[in-house]
């Protein structure tokens, strides 16, 4: 049984939005096989099972945002479980709020607002309109996508809810428009 924990990545990323899940409780994974889109204020990646077996349970709903070291998943064997992942959690989260109240202020620092991760039923909170240089928050490939099929990214922040706008974010615009 493997715990899937949001990984290390720099100093300055103390959390990560849990973009989308590409698979389901109770779905098969091998080893290497992608679990999960996560984004940082600088970038997007796949959070890839670091074994083979079952995904057994979640822990972070999309678009939650969590602190390095939390655990979202648990991979193992039907009907292995691990009661202490609820508690572990809530000390990360503490952990995490405390660092993030006692921070000094930067220019890239997360809106205070934003908190930490959201529970499933939770509606998403107002995205920040904009960075404060004036630009709508997206990765690279979500603007060249967005700007190949003319479409606004302030409108799509607006439409989606996300204060991070992702190449999928994106995607699923387009697939709206086809529909």
């Amino acid at each position: 049984m493997t715990r899937l924990v949001v990984p290390f990545l720099d100093a300055n990323i103390v959390d990560v939005t849990v973009t989308a899940w590409l698979k389901q409780p109770g779905d098969t994974v091998q080893a290497g096989e992608r679990l999960a889109e996560l984004t940082t204020d600088k970038a997007a990646f796949d959070l890839e099972s670091p074994e083979s077996g079952t995904l057994l349970e979640i822990h972070a709903q999309t678009k939650s945002v969590v602190p390095i070291a939390f655990i979202l998943a648990l991979i193992g064997a039907p009907g292995d479980s691990d009661p202490g992942i609820p508690a572990a959690n809530e000390a990360i989260l503490n952990a995490y709020r405390a660092r993030v109240a006692t921070a000094p202020a930067r220019a890239d620092a997360h809106p205070a607002s934003r908190g930490p991760a959201a529970p499933p039923a939770a509606t998403p909170t107002a995205p920040a309109p904009a960075d404060a240089g004036g630009r709508t928050r997206a990765t690279p490939k979500a603007r060249r996508l967005a700007q190949a099929h003319g479409l606004d990214l302030a409108d799509i922040q607006r439409r989606s809810g996300v204060e991070l706008i992702t190449e999928a974010v994106v995607e699923g615009i387009l697939k709206e428009r086809q529909a």
